[in-house]
């Protein structure tokens, strides 16, 4: 078994983009051991001694040489989840280094592996905070199977960048705030279709969500200018709305930025 370790790795940013499309070089390097360091000139038997810790040192293979930001740029490499969990299991190393990769973006398309996912996020004493470490969740493959109840265990997670709950027409309010309420870090938020939502969920995303920059409603029927305009007024970043609200969001933006402009020249 694996123990936890305190240590810090050297983590992946998340804004890059998916494993697939990673373009680090390919070509690493492993310094080697100069061969012409012999026992030539050594004046005793004592100095030809070598001590136990560089004999484990000879031991270990290069590529478990390679500094952080190196292994990582191997793992990136790997569109595998399965081949992901095998690096994990190879090192304390090794793990530390593909974990992140890992569990940035947990692959939830089936029931299974859903169960899987919460059950590893809920437990308080892991081998690493795994509910720190989600950046996307996407649940829109369960679009039929999820419900308040289902989304309960991701309250933990506070770190997600991208959420994604497209067709997850049983969600109402209570589970999406549950989810938004507390992530400070989200940038894109995904609610399509979903007609139960209303004006409650928008302005629990103005009132956390200051750094939000994608927002795609549509189809939620409910939702009225009064928690847009709420919207609008509280995250300053957004860049790309549902086009069916995009209109009256970018005009708001675009008032209120004339409106600072003018009270700062007076």
């Amino acid at each position: 078994m694996l123990e936890a370790s305190t240590s810090t790795s050297a983590s992946s940013s998340s804004s890059s983009p998916e494993r697939a499309a990673y373009d680090d070089d390919t070509d690493f390097f492993t310094a080697q051991r100069n061969d012409s360091e012999s026992s030539i000139g050594v004046s005793s038997l004592r100095d030809m001694t070598v001590s136990p810790s560089q004999e484990r040192e000879h031991r270990i293979s290069p590529i478990s040489r390679l500094p952080p930001e190196l292994l990582i740029g191997v793992f990136t490499k790997l569109s595998s989840s399965m081949d992901l969990r095998s690096c994990m299991l190879v090192s304390k190393t090794w793990s530390r280094n593909s974990v992140d990769l890992l569990w940035h973006r947990p692959l939830c398309n089936s029931w299974p592996n859903l169960l899987s996912v919460t059950k590893s996020i809920q437990q308080p004493d892991g081998y690493y905070p795994y509910n720190a470490l989600v950046k996307r969740l996407n649940l829109s493959n369960l679009h039929d199977q999820i419900n308040d109840g289902t989304v309960k265990p991701f309250m933990l997670c506070k770190r997600i960048e991208r959420l994604t709950l497209t067709g997850c027409i049983k969600l109402t309010d209570g589970g999406v705030c549950s989810l938004i309420n507390g992530s400070r870090s989200l940038l894109a938020l995904d609610i399509t279709g979903l007609d139960a939502i209303t004006d409650h969920t928008l302005k629990a995303v103005s009132g956390n969500c200051g750094r939000l920059q994608g927002l795609n409603i549509t189809d939620c029927s409910k939702v009225t200018d009064e928690s847009l305009v709420a919207v609008a007024e509280n995250c300053r970043f957004l860049k790309r709305v549902s086009e069916s609200y995009s209109s009256l969001l970018f005009t708001y933006l675009r008032h209120a930025a004339q409106t600072e402009q003018l009270l700062s020249r007076h």
